[in-house]
């Protein structure tokens, strides 16, 4: 009996658990159609919409009382077949927005915008307009993947996609999870299921894979995974849509790979720009994410733990050790001091030590 490999095995052995409720729900490509015709404004609360119908697993009839409209009216605006003033249903949309976005604000705690944001957002959005590839290099840990998911939490409205590369790459664990972020079912064939991706996109959407490296990291053991790419490529040829391409500076290699590079040099020729990211965080970003917490820009014995920090382990950590600060003089009740950021910093490393030597 054959067994499944990455590229045989159905979609569904990727997909999250979100099947079951998926199945019985309409799905992104048929609102995608149904709305490409409207205003922008009017398509994109229409999408806006539809994904928070489908990623909040509540009824056409749930959806339908937060904008005042019945079931079989959402299901009909869903399906481009609403004869009523779509007007009034673009303007009741967006006033559920904005309430649901500052409810979910009150609840998250705030994105700080630096500048390696400001970098990541004027490509994506290059990328955009131009309808061009562009690439996005880094070292781990320096905020790529923070960015990215905040961009396109910015630009949720239909308009941009974002979906991390799985582990392997493999075009069926791909398809898989673009397909669920597209709001569509994945109990499909492998050959519908891309055929219902590209009717999804556009030239109005950016689509963002993160972790991209991971659709070249298999080509030793046969290429297989060259087919995630070259359908990358496509959905950007047939569908116009913008694509954005981050990975550490693996990727970077990668896509120098002479061994690659007639496969590749069809992704080189379509790529606008290839940003590269510094290694480690800018000291203005690192001072914004001190000023977030109430500090002072870290001096003396401060800086240098600061520098050790995101130099040897990355701007992840380096947050994780403000937080526990904070957490620590919130519980003191009293303001943070970068004195609380060493006490943190040390707590962790002993945290790290055997109990024999911590002993001694």
């Amino acid at each position: 009996m054959a067994t499944n490999t990455p590229d045989t095995a159905h979609p569904n052995s990727a997909a999250s658990g979100l099947t079951e409720r998926q199945s019985n729900r309409i799905p992104g490509y048929k609102v995608f159609e149904a709305t490409k015709a409207l205003p922008e404004d009017q398509m994109l609360a229409v999408r806006w919409l539809h994904g928070h119908y489908y990623d909040s697993g509540k009824s056409l009839a749930e959806i339908g009382t937060l904008i005042s409209y019945d079931a079989g009216n959402v299901s009909k605006i869903f399906h481009g077949k609403y004869e009523g003033d779509i007007a009034a249903v673009t303007k009741a949309i967006e006033r559920y927005r904005r309430l649901h976005e500052e409810r979910a604000a009150i609840a998250k705690a705030p994105y700080i915008k630096t500048g390696l944001y400001r970098d990541i957002e004027e490509c994506c959005q290059a990328a955009l307009t131009y309808q061009k590839l562009v690439f996005i290099y880094g070292e781990s840990q320096v905020g790529k993947s923070a960015a990215l998911r905040e961009y396109a939490r910015e630009h949720n409205h239909g308009e941009t996609v974002y979906v991390e590369m799985p582990v392997g790459g493999s075009i069926s664990h791909f398809l898989a999870a673009l397909a669920e972020k597209l709001r569509m079912s994945t109990q499909q064939r492998g050959d519908v299921l891309q055929l219902n991706i590209h009717r999804c996109l556009g030239p109005n959407n950016l689509l963002i894979v993160d972790e991209a490296s991971r659709a070249l990291q298999a080509r030793t053991y046969g290429g297989s995974s060259l087919k995630t790419m070259d359908f990358i490529r496509s959905l950007h040829d047939n569908t116009g849509c913008g694509v954005v391409l981050c990975g550490t500076n693996v990727f970077r290699e990668q896509m120098a790979d002479r061994q690659l590079g007639k496969f590749l040099n069809q992704f080189n020729r379509r790529c606008l720009i290839r940003r590269q990211l510094p290694d480690v965080p800018a000291r203005a970003d690192l001072n914004a994410f001190a000023r977030h917490y109430g500090l002072e820009p870290a001096a003396g014995d401060a800086y240098a733990l600061q520098k050790s920090v995101v130099t040897q382990h990355g701007l992840g950590v380096w947050l994780t050790i403000l937080t526990a600060a904070n957490r620590k003089a919130s519980k003191e009740g009293k303001p943070m001091t970068w004195d609380h950021v060493t006490k943190a910093h040390a707590f962790l490393r002993r945290m790290e030590m055997p109990a024999e030597q911590e002993a001694a």
